[in-house]
């Protein structure tokens, strides 16, 4: 397994420096001094050569593990992950938001999640459009976590209240069902016990054909 510490260092790095620029009151002198130093480093590691997300992934065991349909060796309580490089809960993401995921049963994990105020729509409340990436990262950490290759078909997210920004949210994903190849699952979010957000997601196994090809979703 390929040694991705100076990434995650580097990835942790940037998130803090992502949410200081997005979230501090600073001199504009100041932001441009960083716009320099961050174009004069973004010009030397694009004169490098290009990674490929397949190959990232292979090189990490339990993931590769979990893409050729073995469920994850996870006992109930212990910590997994989905997709370091991904930008839900991803450590290996520059710009990820960030989840701690839990095996809560067998087809079932739970997340505490702190969504930092970058990730604002309205004042005060998580975007949206955040709330999904995580409800659809986390389903989709149920279907790897059994052993399941599928791919995201319908994601319909009913949101009962506002998520608060800089507060513990835990988010649950289960298996509800599954007819041949399509598979559903459901999830929700809370909030000091309080209901905030509600889904439904569809996903589709490929067919047996086209293992190994690039899918959507």
């Amino acid at each position: 397994m390929r040694d991705w510490s100076a990434l995650q260092e580097a990835a942790g790095a940037l998130r803090r420096l992502n949410s200081a620029v997005a979230g501090r009151d600073v001199a504009d002198e100041a932001l441009r001094d960083v716009a320099r130093v961050a174009d004069a480093l973004a010009d030397e590691l694009n004169a490098r050569p290009a990674r490929d997300k397949g190959d990232d992934m292979a090189t990490h065991g339990d993931l590769a593990a979990a893409m050729a349909g073995r469920p994850l060796p996870v006992a109930v309580g212990e910590q997994l992950e989905f997709d370091p490089f991904s930008a839900g809960g991803g450590r290996l993401h520059p710009a990820s938001v960030g989840m701690d995921v839990r095996r809560e049963g067998a087809t079932a994990v739970v997340a505490s999640v702190h969504v930092d105020a970058m990730f604002q729509g309205p004042p005060g409340r998580v975007h949206g459009g955040i709330v999904a990436v995580l409800i659809d990262e986390l389903m989709g950490t149920v279907n790897r976590m059994i052993g399941q290759r599928a791919y995201t078909a319908r994601l319909a997210i009913d949101f009962r209240a506002p998520a608060p920004i800089d507060a513990e949210l835990t988010l649950r994903a289960w298996l509800h069902g599954q007819h041949g190849r399509k598979v559903t699952l459901r999830a929700d979010g809370r909030c000091g016990g309080d209901l905030f957000v509600e889904a439904e997601g569809l996903f589709v196994t490929p067919r047996p054909d086209t293992v190994g090809v690039p899918q959507s979703g």
